[in-house]
């Protein structure tokens, strides 16, 4: 039994003292390593300043379509109305009458150009009536269109922007629906869809329709008309239409003349606006005559200064003035608001108490958020509403979402935007928290610890089979 203890034996103890030597040297080595938690990767992307994206940011953003407040830039113009709003969330940056009912032939005009583009390619062939052709040579600004002929979606659509032409609503109407009364039915469809709910379409060239007389001054104007809307539904209109990709890319290319075919001729379109490319930041602008003497003309223009979008609209201008209006109008918001971060993509929010999770997890912004507001105003109430997403559970990863911070601004406009996890959680335990987070930050040496345990398990194992093999011989000796 003594050779059983023999100097090959102690060899390999020695060894194995040393194995477990290193490894006590190891994880004292690992006591004296700074520990940091794996840190969120946020992504930086911003959302759009007014939002929309409405998607916002990435996001999710709820639009107030109230006044900006009770002190509104300063402006002196001779139009009868005009509105100014956010090209994204909406917000309402001038308003002095946008719930006041008038027949503004742009309404019309507009609905039937958005209709047109979703619901056919811009390259879409178009054939004219003898109806359409007989209300183009009635137009002060005539297309030349004939019976018969073909014209792209895209063509009569920029002849609407451009020339506001009756003719080309017209054609689209009857393309799409056959007839003008079964389209003017999907305009007021698309009304009620876009929450224009004091809008009623009655045509689209957008001339007076009357239903009656009125019998009091006083009467407001939707009591007897059959067709109106409002500068608040017309700017929601705008709007909707500057989110379409061919709207918008036709809309503000005013400056220049836009060429089309037709038939294999040459057709060519300038914009009625055309002299208002010396508009300092303008993008884009559109008139829109009256049409008739109870009806209401309108300028839609859009204005960007850096990521700062605004939509503005004039009604009733003086022709003369026109210009001079757009100009005061844009120059005035530009110099009134400004835009600026509202929250920053990886900024610390604070830590948010979650369902189920007992200890508060550190929050972090996933986006960037842009925000317009009154120039040397933060304009933000102090008061936030965390709302904690239901689907989070342990362990959780560093970016993982773990719901939504609602902030409100003085006007009502909501701004909501995501917060995601700061840091890894595993679990409820702080010290098997500290442990996995020790794991992730410092993964080389946790990869050396493993190998050495590896290495001494095996020794071990090895050096108990030995044994067990040489008890076995030095037994069988004996017999």
């Amino acid at each position: 039994m003594a050779g059983v203890f023999s100097a090959e034996n102690r060899r390999t103890f020695k060894i194995r003292l040393l194995a477990m030597f290193l490894t006590a040297l190891l994880f004292t080595g690992a006591a004296g390593i700074p520990i940091y938690a794996a840190s969120a990767a946020v992504p930086a992307d911003t959302a759009d300043i007014s939002g929309s994206s409405e998607e916002s940011s990435g996001e999710s953003s709820a639009a107030a379509d109230d006044s900006a407040d009770d002190s509104m830039p300063p402006l002196e113009v001779s139009s009868n109305s005009v509105l100014a709003a956010a090209t994204g969330r909406g917000m309402i940056l001038y308003d002095n009458s946008s719930d006041k009912t008038l027949n503004i032939s742009a309404a019309s005009k507009l609905m039937t150009a958005v209709i047109a583009l979703e619901s056919l390619s811009p390259d879409t062939q178009v054939t004219i009536s003898k109806e359409a052709e007989m209300l183009d040579v009635k137009s002060d600004s005539p297309l030349s269109l004939t019976k018969g002929e073909k014209c792209s979606v895209k063509y009569l659509v920029t002849a609407i922007i451009y020339k506001d032409s009756e003719a080309a609503a017209l054609s689209l109407a009857e393309y799409i629906s056959n007839n003008e009364p079964s389209f003017v039915r999907q305009m007021n469809d698309m009304a009620k869809a876009l929450n224009m709910n004091n809008t009623l379409f009655a045509n689209t060239s957008g001339k007076s329709v009357l239903g009656g007389i009125p019998s009091l001054e006083d009467s407001p104007y939707n009591t007897y008309a059959l067709q109106y809307t409002t500068m608040k539904d017309l700017s929601s209109l705008f709007r909707y239409a500057l989110n379409l990709k061919d709207f918008k890319d036709i809309f503000t290319k005013y400056r220049s003349p836009l060429l089309f075919l037709s038939d294999g001729s040459a057709m060519r379109i300038t914009s009625n606006m055309v002299s208002a490319w010396g508009i300092t930041n303008l993008t884009g602008a559109a008139s829109f005559a009256a049409g008739d003497a109870s009806a209401s003309s309108c300028v839609l223009a859009v204005a960007s200064a850096d990521d700062f979008e605004i939509a503005v609209i004039l009604e009733g201008s003086d022709a003369d003035a026109t210009y001079q209006d757009l100009n005061k109008a844009i120059d005035s918001i530009f110099n009134y608001y400004e835009a600026s971060d509202f929250v920053v993509a990886g900024e610390t929010y604070k830590d948010v108490t979650l369902n189920g999770i007992s200890k508060p997890v550190a929050a972090v912004f996933k986006t960037t958020v842009r925000y317009v507001h009154p120039a040397g105003k933060d304009y933000v109430l102090s008061d936030t509403e965390f709302t904690p997403s239901q689907t989070v559970t342990l362990p959780i990863s560093a970016g993982e979402l773990l719901g939504q911070v609602s902030f409100t601004l003085e006007d009502g406009t909501q701004i909501v935007t995501e917060v995601v996890a700061a840091e890894d959680v595993w679990s409820q335990s702080t010290v098997y928290s500290k442990a996995m987070e020790l794991i992730q930050a410092n993964i080389n040496l946790f990869v050396v610890i493993a190998i050495a345990v590896c290495l001494f398990i095996l020794s071990t194992v090895w050096t108990v089979c030995k044994y067990a093999a040489r008890v076995y011989k030095a037994h069988a000796k004996l017999k």
